[in-house]
């Protein structure tokens, strides 16, 4: 996905109310900024993260929660060599929104971030 198909879709889901306008400015600059790291124009297997994402932003707004990733999942994400990757990515998240995120969120962000720092760490596909 680049950043124009990333829009797109943002702004599908904002036209159906399904995400925030918060959430589609926190999204469109985690997505920045993670093209930057790796160094590319567009994301392998970025869909889910950032479908995701506003909508855990909206959600979490909203107040609604919800369950996180099993403890297996994440026993298997936390070893990763990518998961301090995702970690600060999760971070930086966090001080564009001005808000911590619940742990069950940062749990599926993590999954997800391991997932697409791994299929693109060919990075440069500028």
């Amino acid at each position: 996905m680049n950043r124009e198909q990333l829009k797109d879709r943002l702004h599908i889901l904002a036209l159906g109310d399904v995400i925030s306008k918060p959430a589609c400015e926190v999204t469109i600059k985690a997505f920045d900024h993670l093209l930057t790291e790796l160094k590319t124009e567009d994301l392998e297997q970025s869909e889910m993260l950032f479908t995701h994402l506003p909508s855990a932003i909206t959600r979490i707004g909203e107040g609604e929660t919800l369950e996180g990733p099993s403890s297996e999942i994440m026993k298997e994400v936390r070893n990763s060599n990518y998961y301090p990757t995702a970690e600060n990515h999760i971070k930086n998240i966090e001080h564009i929104w001005g808000h911590t995120l619940p742990e069950e969120e940062k749990a599926f962000l993590s999954m997800h971030y391991t997932t697409i720092i791994e299929a693109n760490q060919g990075g440069d596909k500028r």
